[in-house]
């Protein structure tokens, strides 16, 4: 079991899925006849991840009703929180109140849109603070992380529209609570008034796994891994 307080970014619109989902939150989006949460609950549990705080905003009540009934029918015994937010704080302003309310010392952060198989034990096994950067084929729709020989990050590129390889921030890290005080707002960005202020001053660790990666964002993307589970027709219980 990885003892850590994992909390899940949950609470987008999806937007840019509308055309695809509908009006559902994107975590709840289909994967072949299953939302796309069964499987990344499945992931994380085969981690041993079982104690999570959900951050929500949109349609939260569908997520809650989903992750209740996950819970019931698993063989793993589960702990679930929820924190709602009356109006989105950012990602950066999200975790902060979990933080407060939950009165954490030290956080692991993971996108619920965003699906990664490996990487869970070494980033905390590593310094703090410190993020997951994963290799992919088009960068274009993230932005690159520039790191150092001892993968320190040194920077982060904004998404410039250039279709070319590189690494990425894949979306799981590992933060103090400190740090996240240091920041005198309520609604900011993780990835710009947090991790971008770290790498600046060099105190920013990066983990690089050779995970799979989707971020189901757009629809192109979530196609690409519903292929993917066809694909390999697994039971998404990760090996590490």
């Amino acid at each position: 079991m990885l003892n850590s307080n994992f909390l899940v970014l949950a609470g987008g619109f999806g937007t840019r899925l509308g055309s695809t989902i509908g009006d559902l939150p994107k975590v709840l989006a289909p994967v072949n006849e299953k939302p796309f949460l069964w499987y990344q609950m499945n992931n994380w549990l085969a981690h041993g991840i079982t104690d999570f705080t959900f951050l929500l905003h949109y349609k939260a009540d569908l997520i809650i009703n989903f992750l209740e009934e996950y819970k019931k029918s698993s063989a793993s015994k589960l702990n679930l929180n929820f924190v709602i937010e009356d109006e989105p704080l950012g990602t950066g302003g999200a975790v902060l109140n979990a933080v407060r309310l939950n009165k954490y010392k030290k956080v692991t952060i993971i996108n619920a849109d965003t699906w990664l198989r490996l990487g869970f034990k070494d980033l905390l096994n590593s310094p703090n603070p410190t993020i997951l950067v994963v290799g992919v084929q088009n960068t274009s729709r993230f932005g690159r992380v520039a790191l150092s020989s001892d993968n320190l990050i040194l920077g982060f590129s904004e998404k410039d529209g250039i279709t070319s390889p590189g690494l990425i921030n894949a979306g799981l890290i590992s933060l103090s609570a400190d740090i996240l005080e240091s920041i005198n707002k309520t609604k900011f960005s993780l990835e710009d008034d947090v991790l971008k202020s770290l790498a600046q001053n060099k105190k920013l660790h990066a983990i690089i796994s050779k995970s799979d990666f989707f971020d189901i964002g757009v629809p192109e993307d979530l196609n690409l891994f519903i292929k993917f589970i066809k694909k390999n027709e697994l039971d998404f219980y990760a090996k590490n």
